[in-house]
């Protein structure tokens, strides 16, 4: 009696999940989706079953400004750029911003993170004017408060020493200093 009460549920389940794949399959073709595609995009756990984790919005003042859609190029099998990065002039003109902007500041919480922003967008802009199209320029602006604290800084890249470019200037002033590093990556 048992056997048969077993057999019957296994034949009952197997009914089941037939219908459920039925009913998932006309629900995915409905969607324009197909079935096996659904299949393989589960949603990953990551960190959203820890109770104390939860996703971070990810806002930027300066994102909205660059954003720009994503360009497709043919390959052009260009190895070297068109137009180098010239790092020499590309200091002169944070010198002349840091000159402008800097000189007389006093540390301010919002005050130093509004000119922090404000200076990677000018930086950003003036490289942009010199059309090297085929580089990738971050432009890193960091403001701290002097109070007798240690600073360090580590930024790590797979580096083509050939091609990729950085530029370090620091200041300082009474209250506060500020270090601009900005890279050119070359895109192949």
């Amino acid at each position: 009696m048992e056997e048969v009460t077993s057999k019957s549920d296994k034949s009952k389940s197997n009914i089941a999940m037939s219908l459920s794949r039925a009913q998932f399959s006309t629900q995915a073709h409905s969607m324009g989706k197909s079935l096996s595609r659904l299949r393989l995009r589960r949603q990953s756990m990551g960190f959203s079953s820890v109770a104390e984790i939860k996703p971070v919005e990810r806002t930027s003042q300066l994102a909205v400004e660059f954003k720009r859609p994503p360009q497709i190029f043919f390959n052009t099998y260009q190895l070297e750029p068109g137009i180098k990065f010239r790092q020499y002039v590309i200091q002169n003109n944070i010198e002349q911003l840091l000159d402008e902007i800097f000189t007389d500041h006093t540390y301010n919480v919002q005050e130093s993170t509004n000119l922090s922003l404000r200076l990677a967008n000018d930086i950003m802009r003036q490289i942009k004017t010199l059309s090297y199209n085929r580089y990738r320029i971050i432009a890193v602006v960091t403001i701290g408060q002097k109070r007798a604290q240690s600073y360090n800084n580590a930024i790590a890249f797979i580096w083509d020493h050939e091609r990729d470019v950085y530029i370090n200037t620091q200041r300082e002033v009474t209250s506060a200093f500020i270090q601009v590093t900005v890279f050119g990556v070359y895109l192949d």
